[in-house]
């Protein structure tokens, strides 16, 4: 709904909090919320709810940013920006990782960096250690070949991006009310100036060379990790194998992992399961055994995978394939237990 249509007045901030939110969360809440004109009421039942936030910052007319805090982890989640009466979302995760995953195409968004999502099928989302995703949601009107074209190739954009850095300090002055805005033209204007910033940063050339040391170690552990998906399947794959076809020593591989809180093993470990859970959920896979598909994506033990399965997703192979065995092939992606709806 254009601005002028669904509010006459001023710009305001508005958290829009979930059922069940913990004392440590809900003091989260109060320390951002500290400084702020912000009104305060309950997630209802037809409010969007991106990435299956615990809790929301968004605006009120919606002109199109959005803060989820408390976001659902390590799980996929589906977002379809057609659902979402929207063109296409910027995602920006505060923290963590988050990978996406569509077409065939898979891709690492690390903390602060940013990638636009628009048209074509949906993208499949995992978020890991994220607390906070920061969200541009723009009208189909907006969209341009620049942005269509940067969407199409999973393109990530670096956290010191200039274009990124504006339009972030933008919408944080927006969403701390801070800027004065009130009536249609000046909401029209707002609209228009972050949807022109995004095709700007869909439109530049893509950087040569990352600017410090902390951009050029993200970039190389993107890197490290396609390189790891592409070879998951291989059972012999270790840590010392990849560092060599990078050209770093082990233990500095192992301290680009922990910069993420996790360790090379653990990320692997993660990567197999996931891909397991999928190919257990889906109808074309009903035929192979379930030690078939643990051996594909790279276990060479069928008891560890059963026991990792077990603690990971709280359920086993076993009754994950059973369950989806008695689901129509057309649903079987939608009444996954382990899908979150973005």
């Amino acid at each position: 709904m254009p601005p002028e249509e669904a509010y006459a007045g001023r710009l305001r901030p508005v958290w829009l909090l979930g059922h069940g939110l913990t004392s440590e969360e809900l003091a989260l809440i109060e320390l951002r919320a500290s400084g702020r004109l912000a009104a305060q009421r309950k997630l209802g039942p037809s409010d969007p709810v991106l990435l299956g936030a615990r809790a929301v910052l968004r605006l009120e007319p919606d002109i199109g940013p959005i803060s989820c805090f408390s976001p659902l982890q390590d799980r996929e989640l589906r977002l379809d920006a057609a659902e979402l009466g929207a063109g296409g979302v910027l995602l920006r995760p505060s923290h963590g990782r988050m990978e996406i995953e569509r077409d065939g195409q898979r891709t690492v968004v690390s903390a602060r960096e940013a990638i636009f999502l628009a048209g074509g099928a949906p993208a499949g989302l995992w978020l890991r250690h994220v607390d906070r995703v920061d969200c541009l949601v723009l009208a189909n009107e907006r969209i341009t070949e620049n942005m269509l074209e940067c969407s199409a190739s999973l393109r990530v954009f670096a956290q010191n991006n200039d274009t990124l850095v504006l339009l972030g300090n933008y919408g944080a002055a927006l969403m701390r009310g801070l800027l004065p805005m009130s009536g249609p033209v000046l909401l029209q204007h707002a609209c228009a100036y972050m949807g022109d910033l995004v095709d700007i940063l869909c439109g530049e050339a893509e950087s040569q060379a990352p600017h410090t040391v902390q951009d050029r170690a993200a970039t190389r552990l993107n890197a490290i990790k396609s390189d790891i998906e592409a070879h998951l399947d291989d059972q012999g794959l270790n840590a010392s194998q990849i560092a060599l076809r990078h050209g770093i020593s082990t233990r500095y591989l192992q301290k680009l992992f922990e910069g993420e809180g996790e360790t090379f093993s653990e990320f692997v470990l993660q990567r197999r399961l996931d891909r397991a859970m999928r190919r257990l959920q889906s109808p074309d896979e009903r035929k192979r055994s379930i030690s078939e598909i643990a051996f594909d994506v790279g276990f060479g033990d069928l008891s560890y995978f059963n026991r990792t399965f077990r603690r990971r997703f709280d359920t086993s192979p076993r009754l994950v394939r059973a369950k989806h065995r008695s689901v129509p092939a057309g649903s079987a992606r939608s009444e996954a237990p382990d899908a979150g709806s973005a």
